[in-house]
């Protein structure tokens, strides 16, 4: 565990912070208790260190929103979360989480219309 730790603090130094785990719990517990339609199963998130994206459920924020799990790697510390990318089924739904996320606070993020997804930052 120390050597991931000192990979998280190398990787934090060579990139800007966008979110802390109060933001992260805000924003992603607000996503899970909404209505808008996402395609569920296929919520992503890249951990600072590893390459890999991970499966995530929102629904995991609903605690104390330190954490996630994709079920196979255990917990994922959001104040470690790179990105999160949130698929739709409709462009109507991708523009509601747009406004979801306008009215939480500020928060880094990219859409594509085009793959109707969403990437919130982390760190970028």
């Amino acid at each position: 565990m120390k050597n991931y730790d000192k990979m998280t603090k190398r990787a934090v130094t060579l990139k800007s912070s966008y979110m802390s785990n109060a933001k992260w719990s805000k924003l992603l517990k607000a996503i899970a208790e909404s209505d808008i339609k996402y395609i569920a199963s296929e919520v992503l998130a890249k951990d600072l260190v590893c390459d890999t994206l991970w499966h995530i459920l929102l629904a995991d924020y609903l605690g104390n929103g330190k954490y996630t799990a994709d079920g196979i790697a255990g917990a994922i510390r959001t104040k470690n979360i790179e990105y999160v990318i949130i698929p739709f089924e409709s462009i109507n739904e991708l523009s509601r989480m747009k406004d979801l996320i306008e009215k939480i606070g500020k928060s880094e993020y990219d859409i594509d219309n085009e793959k109707l997804i969403i990437k919130i930052f982390g760190y970028r």
